[in-house]
């Protein structure tokens, strides 16, 4: 059921992200507008992790699935009477980011749940599978639909896609048999969270490298409308086919992972797709052909992909399940951490050009994440 509210949420996230375009015809108003969507998560993600730990998972993710509908038909509204602005699609965009906040920590913690503890990385990539499947059929879909449906089709159908995945969710069985404490410490469990990641040095090195992504590297796909209308001269169906790429490349880096897996070092695993993703964007930065660009952003998708399916593993493996919800939550906060990346990719694009202000960005996630690996990692590598 999370499978088909991920691609009604890709579908959505092309016609977003186009009309946005199409009203502003500005590079940094697509920042902006990805700044407004993930500042809610790195606001309230982490403290969401102790409501993750304290509550029925479940329960939440039932909640959120129904009350994520809310801004859709606010927008379906303001569409259909010819009123919709551009300020409209920003306080839509905290408002959707606010109640999807704990989405990603409950969704991933709630695995731990539902599969015995030597399956987890099994159910870890079958989990990135399906969101990667979404990947690839949501933005296909969404540049079709588009021509087909229409902007105000694209919203309807995520709607409908919300409803029908919160309703699935009620049906599934959780082993969740957690006493909640009402009177424990609510900022002191927040703090203890955080604790516990500063003090395993492979936990804190992946997250400090999911951070340095998301300011540098994660964002660039909401400027991929200026490449498709700027740079490679292609409408809405070529939109979708250069966002569905990284899931393509997702999908088919799970069949290294299973074999590489178990013979390197997850470390060392880290370090390899940090290095590659950044670069791979570089060269797309630099490609004026449109079929060529969808395969380096496939490999781009690959790597980040690897590099976040082996740190989820790595957290599910090592976290105690008391403290699951906080130490995923913290990890998830790189989700926040792309409004502030929206807007340095922004202002780069602004001021260089999409090109080279993108590759500027992806260079220095190569000199950070290099240099993070080989200070805190060292000898594991």
């Amino acid at each position: 059921m999370d499978l088909l509210g991920s691609i009604g949420h890709f579908v959505q996230e092309v016609a977003l992200y186009w009309i946005a375009y199409e009203i502003t015809g500005s590079a940094m108003a697509l920042g902006i507008l990805g700044l407004c969507g993930a500042l809610p998560r790195l606001i309230f993600g982490a403290l969401g992790g102790v409501l993750v730990d304290r509550y029925d998972r479940k329960r939440l993710l039932v909640l959120i699935q129904f009350f994520s509908a809310l801004p859709v038909f606010i927008f379906l509204a303001l569409y259909a009477f010819g009123t919709l602005e551009f300020w409209h699609l920003l306080a839509l965009e905290i408002l959707f980011g606010s109640i999807r906040a704990i989405n990603p920590s409950a969704a991933q913690s709630i695995l731990a749940e539902l599969v015995p503890r030597e399956d987890l990385l099994n159910a870890v990539s079958l989990y990135t599978v399906g969101f990667n499947v979404a990947r690839i059929m949501g933005p296909s879909l969404g540049g079709v639909l588009i021509l087909w449906i229409g902007i105000g089709g694209c919203y309807a159908a995520f709607a409908a896609s919300l409803i029908v995945s919160g309703v699935g969710m009620m049906l599934i069985r959780s082993n969740d048999q957690r006493v909640v404490n009402l009177e424990q410490n609510f900022l002191r469990e927040f703090k203890e969270g955080f604790q516990y990641v500063w003090a395993s040095p492979v936990i804190l090195s992946s997250i400090v490298a999911a951070y340095t992504f998301a300011i540098c590297i994660v964002t660039y796909q909401g400027f991929l409308p200026v490449f498709a209308k700027e740079v490679l001269d292609v409408g809405p169906e070529g939109l979708g086919l250069l966002m569905a790429a990284p899931g393509i490349g997702g999908i088919a880096s799970l069949t290294f992972l299973a074999s590489a897996g178990e013979r390197w070092s997850r470390a060392k695993l880290l370090w390899i797709t940090t290095t590659v993703t950044p670069i791979f964007l570089i060269l797309f930065c630099a490609s004026p052909d449109f079929w060529l660009s969808v395969v380096l952003l496939a490999v781009v998708g690959a790597g980040q992909v690897s590099f976040r399916t082996i740190s989820r593993v790595i957290i599910q493996i090592e976290a105690p399940r008391d403290l699951l919800g906080r130490a995923m939550s913290v990890f998830n906060m790189d989700q926040g951490m792309r409004s502030l990346g929206s807007i340095v990719m922004g202002v780069f694009a602004t001021i260089f050009g999409a090109s080279l202000g993108i590759a500027l960005t992806a260079g220095i996630s190569l000199i950070v994440t290099t240099t993070l690996f080989y200070r805190l990692l060292g000898k594991k590598i």
